[in-house]
């Protein structure tokens, strides 16, 4: 299923954009951690794309999924569990290969913001164009 998309601004957390200290975002935090999960985030960013899709997506079963990671003990005393989907990027006509990222405390897993993980790309910016491909989907009418 293809979904298209426009990379929208985020909280900066995941790449440390927005950290007053000037240390590290979450991703780069939790990478030792997701590692023996899933070994491929260690060739993604430290940080997340964010993507306002212009259909709703919600991942129910995950591709992965952790057990509660300790990465931020005083903000999660139980841990936080993790779920990444494979997906396809399309962004200016190339295809990427990247992963939906669902962190369990995310203020983005209600609404139709996506958090995509992938390696460093040129061309991501605000504003632009691009699309997702998932490749497993059952398609829900709700009413």
């Amino acid at each position: 299923m293809r979904i298209e998309a426009v990379v929208t601004e985020g909280g900066g957390w995941a790449s440390g954009r927005t950290n007053p200290n000037g240390g590290p975002g979450t991703i780069e935090l939790q990478k030792p951690l997701i590692r023996s999960y899933f070994p491929e985030i260690i060739q993604c960013h430290n940080g997340t794309i964010n993507l306002q899709l212009d259909r709703p997506l919600q991942v129910r079963l995950p591709d992965i999924v952790t057990p509660p990671l300790d990465w931020n003990p005083a903000a999660f005393p139980d841990g936080e569990r993790f779920g990444i989907t494979a997906i396809e990027l399309d962004l200016a006509g190339k295809s990427h290969r990247a992963w939906l990222y669902t962190a369990e405390h995310s203020p983005h897993r209600f609404n139709n913001v996506a958090e995509v993980l992938t390696g460093t790309l040129d061309g991501i910016a605000l504003g632009v164009r691009c699309a997702i491909h998932v490749r497993r989907v059952s398609q829900l009418l709700v009413i």
